[in-house]
């Protein structure tokens, strides 16, 4: 009797934990979904709005903006953010600074499978998404600053590298012409389908609950 009340406990405290584990997923998820629609919403919203012309970097945003800014793109301090993927395949984000009169910002031109470097500084006209520059999440990986290799988008950390202070904005480049790149989106506006996955860990977690249930009658 002591042995089958020792295993009732045992299995309700793992059903318990794991149960409210996923239970947080699905809502983490769910979560997403909302912010991602409603961005997605906002997004088609402004692209039917004329581009901000931007002669300076002095932009508020609450979102996402939609942006025309002109300045010289310092391809020598590009950086690699990996592993990055795109319909399969496994490549890099670019990210190079532009400066804009005394100013710096980041821009993300896009997937590319190969880290190359143009050889020279060019005058350019980005029209792009703005948003503000994410704070880095806590799952993560750490950048290893000192071997140049980028994972996760760190404001101080990649002004430090690259020694100019960056604007804390974040460009995404919608109307490059290069063939080795491929322009992408934020991930508060990409496709990924977060309904789906919240679905997936509610599932997960009523099977759960049947698994619990056909081996408390067992005991």
């Amino acid at each position: 009797k002591k042995n089958k009340t020792k295993n009732m406990i045992s299995a309700y405290l793992v059903f318990s934990l794991t149960f409210f584990i996923l239970l947080f997923l699905g809502v983490w998820q769910l979560n997403k979904h909302k912010i991602q629609s409603y961005n997605q919403n906002l997004l088609l919203t402004k692209i039917k709005e004329d581009a901000k012309e931007l002669d300076n970097l002095k932009l508020n945003i609450d979102n996402i903006e939609i942006i025309n800014v002109k300045g010289m793109m310092l391809e020598e301090n590009s950086l690699f953010f990996e592993p990055r993927t795109y319909k399969g395949k496994i490549g890099y984000h670019k990210l190079v600074p532009l400066k804009v009169g005394d100013k710096y910002v980041l821009v993300n031109r896009g997937f590319t499978k190969d880290k190359k470097i143009e050889s020279e500084k060019t005058i350019k006209k980005i029209n792009g998404l703005a948003i503000k520059f994410p704070n880095p999440n806590f799952y993560e990986l750490e950048n290893d600053i000192k071997n140049n290799r980028w994972y996760t988008l760190n404001l101080e950390q990649i002004s430090a590298f690259l020694n100019i202070k960056l604007e804390p904005l974040l460009i995404y480049e919608m109307n490059s012409s290069s063939k080795e790149i491929i322009n992408v989106k934020p991930n508060i506006v990409s496709n990924i389908n977060h309904l789906n996955y919240a679905l997936t860990w509610f599932m997960l977690a009523i099977s759960l609950s049947v698994i619990l249930i056909i081996h408390v009658r067992k005991i």
